[in-house]
């Protein structure tokens, strides 16, 4: 940028202002006389580069013959977003016609897979999703409970309740409990 400022200033005629012409600096940049490094061409709002992350989150339990709670476990997980899952982000915020909402979870007990699956390895069970967002925060959260849990290794986030596309997903340690709790925390930032 420093060069950029000598150009002008070494450049300027008698009476032109010495304020820079952003319409010159792109001509620059166009015919190759002057190039910004990538750290240097991020488009920024305010000062923020837009990212979508989440967390999920495992809340285990498990209960004696009279209820009483014996076990309890609380894991936080990294997720994968996957394709499907960026292509439904992007649908929302530019098509007129709405795809369906996030409303399920599911837990299967195979490998958790990679960005470009659209379905749990082994799905086990799906249950309906509740949906959380405060107004002028940045995050939102889908929260499921699972029953009778066993050797559960995955987890997707899905916008329909038998088929549909898969949100995200996330695998872990084969997990047995009377009860899970799976709380999905989406950020954006």
């Amino acid at each position: 940028m420093k060069n950029i400022l000598k150009f002008f200033m070494s450049n300027k005629k008698k009476g032109e202002s010495k304020m820079l012409k952003p319409f010159k600096i792109c001509e620059m940049i166009a015919k190759g006389i002057y190039k910004l490094s990538s750290a240097g061409a991020k488009l920024r709002v305010r000062d923020e580069q837009l990212r979508v992350h989440g967390t999920v989150r495992l809340i285990g339990r498990n209960y004696d013959k009279n209820g009483v709670l014996r076990q309890v476990f609380d894991r936080k997980l990294a997720n994968l977003i996957t394709d499907a899952g960026f292509d439904l982000i992007s649908d929302v915020l530019g098509l007129n016609a709405q795809p369906s909402d996030i409303t399920h979870m599911a837990i299967g007990s195979g490998a958790a897979g990679g960005t470009g699956d659209t379905t749990l390895t082994s799905e086990d069970d799906r249950q309906t999703a509740a949906y959380a967002h405060t107004p002028g925060t940045k995050t939102f959260t889908f929260t499921a409970t699972f029953s009778s849990v066993v050797a559960a290794t995955e987890y997707g986030c899905f916008n329909d309740g038998s088929t549909g596309s898969m949100l995200n997903t996330a695998g872990f340690s084969a997990i047995t409990v009377d009860s899970l709790e799976i709380v999905m925390t989406g950020t954006l930032s």
